[in-house]
C-alpha cells in the first residue's frame, strides 16, 4: 500500500510542476475526485510501476493541453465530524471502502467534456472511480 500511495503522492507532485504556466482558457472548471477501495490488493511492483507511468501520461497529457488547473493528494490520516452532535472519529470519510486519493481541477467546455477526461484517469486499473463536480 506504500507504493500506491508514493505513486499517488508523485502524481500529485508531478500535477503541480505541470500545471503552472498553463494558459489554454475554457469556459468552466470542474473538480475531479479520484477515490480508491481501501481494502484493494496492493498491485505487485511491476503494475505499479507501468501503474506510475500512465499516471504521468495522464497528468502530462493535461498539463500540455492546458486543462490541468492543478491536483493535490490529500494526507492518508485525519478525523471526520459528523452529525448535529459533531462526533468526531479519528479516521477520514470512506464511503462503499472508497477513500479520496487525489483532488484535480480541470478545465473544461461543459461537463461532457469533462466526463471524458475524466474517463482517461488510471484509477479505474485499480478498480477506482472519479466524480465530476463543476465548479461555482
Amino acid at each position: 500500500m506504500k507504493k500506491l500511495l508514493f505513486i499517488a503522492a508523485l502524481a500529485c507532485i508531478s500535477t503541480a510542476v505541470f500545471a503552472q504556466g498553463n494558459t489554454a482558457d475554457s469556459t468552466q472548471q470542474f473538480l475531479l475526485i479520484i477515490r480508491y477501495k481501501s481494502n484493494m490488493a496492493v498491485p505487485s511492483a511491476e503494475a505499479m510501476k507501468t501503474i506510475g507511468q500512465h499516471w504521468g501520461q495522464f497528468i502530462g497529457e493535461l498539463a500540455q493541453s492546458g486543462k490541468l488547473v492543478t491536483g493535490y493528494r490529500p494526507g492518508t490520516g485525519g478525523k471526520t465530524i459528523s452529525g448535529n452532535a459533531k462526533t468526531t472519529t479519528d479516521s477520514v470519510y470512506a464511503a462503499d471502502n472508497e477513500v479520496v486519493s487525489s483532488i484535480f481541477v480541470i478545465k473544461a467546455a461543459n461537463l461532457e467534456e469533462a466526463t471524458a477526461i475524466a474517463q482517461k484517469c488510471p484509477i479505474y486499473e485499480m478498480d477506482g472511480s472519479v466524480e465530476i463536480r463543476p465548479i461555482r
